[in-house]
């Protein structure tokens, strides 16, 4: 956490901005990380279920252009903390006051700010969202910072598109070369990234547990252990949230969820698609020819009202 002094001479920069952007596009190839071109984040395909899929006017897109480069200190264990807090609120008004009155921070001004941040990330859906949900059904620490980083991602593209498309490609363990990050950022911003911009994109993925920051000062690719809980909620929330559906695996694997909760290839989402379907998750699990899908048997509501783990 930023000293108070810090937080304070920095708020103008910080200030939550309303409008969320859409998810990066799954990037398949693992050759050329980099385009020419900037990524422009707006696969619809790659959209959650709860995302508006709108097109900007051309001043709005001016505007995220310059805004897009700002990027915010998470705030993971107070995403938690008001995932616990929701429980007892009303309306999101209610919760935000419920969190600036449980926040550290001696300035008004910056727990009000945190607060409104907070919300951004984590109840895009409003309060009785996926974040409410989950922690109301599992009361599980490790799924529910699954959720939250899942819900994260889905509302910053710039911090997205480093998971799904920078780091997905590497391998677990390996020292982050220099001038790694101020590639992706310089392709993906058009301009050279701020020394800010560059030290709270890797601070953030530290907080989410994608690196680890080594003696020397570097950082590596730290393995991932997502749970499978977390895993069987977000399939059933992005692809089947009513009724049960069936779903080719080209369709879930163009959507970069999983990337965000930290799998490193189809075969272990694959793995975790066997498991359910023997555990009787999903009524069934088809791969002939060139057709690979599933057909799930329960809707999300089912999920949450049986307290399902995997």
């Amino acid at each position: 956490m930023e000293r108070e002094e810090t937080e304070l001479s920095e708020k103008k920069e910080d200030k939550p901005k309303t409008r969320r952007g859409d998810n990066p596009s799954a990037q398949a190839n693992q050759g050329d990380l980099w385009p020419n071109e900037p990524s422009s984040g707006t696969d619809p395909s790659t959209v959650s279920a709860t995302a508006a899929n709108t097109k900007s006017s051309p001043r709005k897109q001016v505007v995220s252009r310059r805004e897009k480069s700002v990027i915010q200190d998470l705030l993971v264990s107070e995403g938690l903390l008001a995932a616990k807090l929701s429980l007892d609120a009303t309306t999101l008004d209610d919760l935000q006051a419920k969190l600036e009155a449980n926040l550290k921070q001696n300035s008004s001004e910056t727990r009000q700010r945190y607060a409104q941040s907070i919300l951004k990330w984590f109840f895009p859906d409003g309060l009785d969202g996926l974040a409410r949900k989950v922690w109301a059904a599992y009361h599980d620490e490790r799924v529910e910072r699954d959720i939250l980083a899942y819900l994260y991602l889905s509302s910053e593209p710039m911090m997205a598109a480093c998971v799904a498309e920078a780091l997905f490609p590497l391998q677990e363990g390996i020292v982050i070369p220099a001038g790694y990050f101020d590639r992706f950022l310089k392709d993906y911003l058009g301009a050279q990234p701020t020394p800010k911009t560059r030290e709270r994109l890797k601070m953030n993925l530290v907080k989410l547990g994608f690196l680890k920051r080594e003696r020397s000062g570097g950082h590596r690719l730290n393995p991932m252990a997502p749970t499978k809980t977390a895993f069987l909620i977000l399939l059933h929330y992005l692809f089947a949230p009513v009724q049960p559906r069936t779903i080719e695996l080209r369709h879930l694997f163009a959507n970069p969820f999983w990337k965000f909760l930290g799998f490193k290839s189809e075969d272990a989402v694959r793995g975790v698609i066997r498991e359910a379907n023997a555990a009787g998750l999903l009524a069934k699990y088809v791969v002939a020819d060139q057709l690979e899908q599933i057909t799930t048997c329960l809707a999300l509501a089912d999920i949450f009202s049986r307290g399902v783990r995997l």
